[in-house]
C-alpha cells in the first residue's frame, strides 16, 4: 500500500514536471519567436547635386557711400548734435568744437580788420592831401596798397574761420558734407581732437549707396564666386526677395566661427533695405562629390552629424561631415560615408534604443 502511493506521488510529481517543462519550453518559444523591429535602410546617393546655401547677413553702407567728418582744428568736443540713424544735410550742425585754433583766429581777424580800417582812414587823408599837392602820386599808391593788403588779410581770416565753421570766436560746427544717415559716432564730449586726418570723429553714409554682407560658413565658401547672382531678402519680409551680385570674398576666416564675410550688391536700390538691418541671402549651388540622404538620417549629437552605418544586422554610429541642408529639401548633403554603405533611414529611432 506504502509502496503504490509513493509510486502515484512520483507519478503525479513527473507529470507536474513535465508540465512544468512544457511551459517552460512553450514559453521560451514564445521569447525566441519575439523579434526586435526591423530597421529600415537606405543607400545613399553618391554623385553631384544641386543645393540651395543660405546664410544670414545685415545691410551695411557701401564703402564708397561713406564719408568720414574729421577737425580742422584742435580743440574739445563741447557738443554732439547727432546720434547714429539721424539724417543729416550739409545745413545742419553734427558737432560743436570750443578751439583755441579759433580763438587765435579770430583774434588774428580782429587785429586784420583794425589794420584795415587804419590804413582805410589814412588812404582817404592821402586823397585829400594829393589833391592840395602836399603828397606825390607814389605816396597815395602806396596807401591804397596798404588798404588792400589789409583787406587781403581780413578776408583770408573770415575765410578759415568759414571754412572751420566758426559760430563764435571760441568754437566751431562741423557740418556735413553730404545728404546721408549718420553711420557712427566715433566721438564723445570733453574729447581732445586734433587736426589729424585719422581721427575720424563722424561716419556719414550715403543712404543709397548699399552693400550686404553675409557671413559664409566655411564649408560653403567654395560655392561662392565673385560674380555670381544671388537672392536677398529680409527677416521681417519688408519686400520681396532681390537680386544681388558677389562683389568681394573677405581673406580673413573668423577662428572661432569658421566663418567669412561675403560682400552683395543689390541690383536695385530698395527704401526699405535701410543699413543696419538684418536680412539673409540664398544662393543655388552645384555641390560635387557628396552623399545625398533624407534629413531624418541625420543625427546632430554633441556637436557631431551622426549617421548609423549598416554591418550585418548591427548598426554603429559614424560621424560624418555636413555639407548642405537646404530647408527647401527633404535631404541633405554630405560627406565623410564609404561608398555603398546603407545606413539608417531613422537615426533618432536607433538613438532611442
Amino acid at each position: 500500500m506504502r509502496l503504490s502511493l509513493l509510486g502515484l506521488s512520483c507519478t503525479a510529481a513527473l507529470l507536474l514536471l513535465s508540465g512544468c517543462t512544457k511551459e517552460h519550453t512553450e514559453n521560451s518559444q514564445k521569447i525566441a519567436t519575439v523579434q526586435m523591429p526591423v530597421i529600415a535602410t537606405v543607400l545613399p546617393e553618391f554623385g553631384t547635386f544641386s543645393t540651395q546655401i543660405s546664410a544670414t547677413a545685415s545691410v551695411q553702407p557701401s564703402p564708397d557711400g561713406i564719408v568720414s567728418v574729421t577737425s580742422p582744428a584742435s580743440g574739445t568736443i563741447d557738443k554732439i548734435h547727432v546720434t547714429v540713424g539721424d539724417k543729416v544735410s550739409p545745413k545742419l550742425p553734427l558737432i560743436s568744437i570750443r578751439s583755441s585754433d579759433v580763438s587765435d583766429i579770430k583774434s588774428d581777424q580782429l587785429s586784420a580788420q583794425a589794420a584795415y580800417t587804419q590804413a582805410k582812414h589814412v588812404h582817404e587823408m592821402n586823397k585829400e592831401l594829393f589833391k592840395l599837392g602836399a603828397i606825390t602820386a607814389n605816396d597815395l599808391s602806396l596807401s591804397k596798397s596798404n588798404v588792400e593788403q589789409a583787406d587781403a588779410m581780413v578776408q583770408g581770416y573770415s575765410q578759415k574761420l568759414n571754412y572751420y565753421g566758426a559760430t563764435s570766436g571760441q568754437s566751431l560746427t562741423l557740418h556735413s558734407p553730404i545728404n546721408g544717415v549718420v553711420y557712427e559716432v566715433e566721438t564723445h564730449l570733453g574729447e581732445k581732437v586734433t587736426n589729424d586726418a585719422s581721427q575720424i570723429l563722424i561716419k556719414i553714409a550715403n543712404p543709397h549707396k548699399k552693400v550686404i554682407v553675409a557671413t559664409i560658413y566655411e564649408k560653403d565658401l567654395a560655392s561662392f564666386i565673385i560674380g555670381k547672382e544671388v537672392e536677398i531678402k529680409t527677416d521681417n519680409n519688408a519686400f520681396e526677395p532681390i537680386k544681388g551680385t558677389i562683389t568681394y570674398i573677405s581673406d580673413v576666416l573668423d577662428p572661432e566661427n569658421k566663418t567669412n564675410k561675403v560682400y552683395i550688391r543689390p541690383s536695385v536700390d530698395v527704401p526699405q533695405l535701410r543699413i543696419n538691418m538684418f536680412a539673409s541671402i540664398a544662393l543655388n549651388a552645384d555641390v560635387k562629390n557628396v552623399f545625398r540622404i533624407p534629413k531624418k538620417s541625420l543625427l546632430f549629437k554633441e556637436g557631431k552629424f551622426i549617421v548609423f552605418v549598416q554591418n550585418g544586422t548591427q548598426f554603429s554610429p559614424l560621424t560624418v561631415t555636413l555639407v548642405s541642408d537646404d530647408p527647401k529639401d527633404d535631404f541633405s548633403l554630405i560627406k565623410g560615408l564609404p561608398e555603398n554603405t546603407k545606413i539608417a533611414l531613422e537615426a533618432i529611432a536607433l538613438e532611442k534604443q
